[in-house]
């Protein structure tokens, strides 16, 4: 097997959407951004299909490694899987997700063969796999829920009283009209 590696930057900010608090539209707009830019500068790829993607988030400041950093990375995730032409939860494609401390970009590292990120990751799965992927049949259906039957409504306890019931309801504290 040959070393090989296609690495390229998006010059992006990446932000951790999971905790924002944005209009749909401005959210789109952003992913779609950062997807347009991807695919701007993709190098095109011509290799074969077992490969390891490598995203790094460049940024002043850290994420959270667990949730938040791929969060953050989720429309160049998607991007660089179309350019692939792949699904991103593909179990041919591994994603490793990695940050550094710089002006905002995001570093795209395509890896294959004898290369060393690649042989780190195998390496790794070899210690303690993926979990395999569930096949879609596999996914029991939900079951319908059982409607609850509604209570009858109660009767008011006592009648109300014209024009004065409404100026001052009887479910005022004290007050008895």
């Amino acid at each position: 097997m040959t070393c090989a590696r296609i690495t390229f930057e998006v010059p992006l900010a990446t932000v951790n959407t999971s905790n924002r608090r944005e209009h749909h539209m401005q959210r789109h707009r952003r992913a779609k951004g950062q997807r347009d830019a991807t695919n701007l500068l993709w190098p095109g790829w011509s290799g074969p299909a077992l490969l390891v993607v490598r995203l790094t988030r460049v940024s002043p400041r850290a994420l959270d490694s667990g949730d938040n950093l791929p969060i953050s990375m989720k429309s160049i995730r998607d991007e660089v899987a179309r350019q692939l032409r792949l699904d991103d939860a593909s179990p041919l494609v591994r994603w490793v997700y990695a940050q550094a401390h710089g002006a905002p970009s995001v570093l795209v590292e395509l890896s294959w063969g004898d290369d060393p990120l690649a042989a780190a990751v195998r390496a790794q799965d070899a210690l303690a796999p993926p979990p395999p992927p569930v096949p879609p049949a596999a996914v029991a259906s939900r079951a319908p829920r059982e409607r609850k039957s509604k209570a009858p409504k109660k009767a008011p306890s006592r009648p109300l009283r014209g024009l004065a019931a409404l100026a001052m309801p009887a479910s005022y504290p004290g007050k008895k009209p």
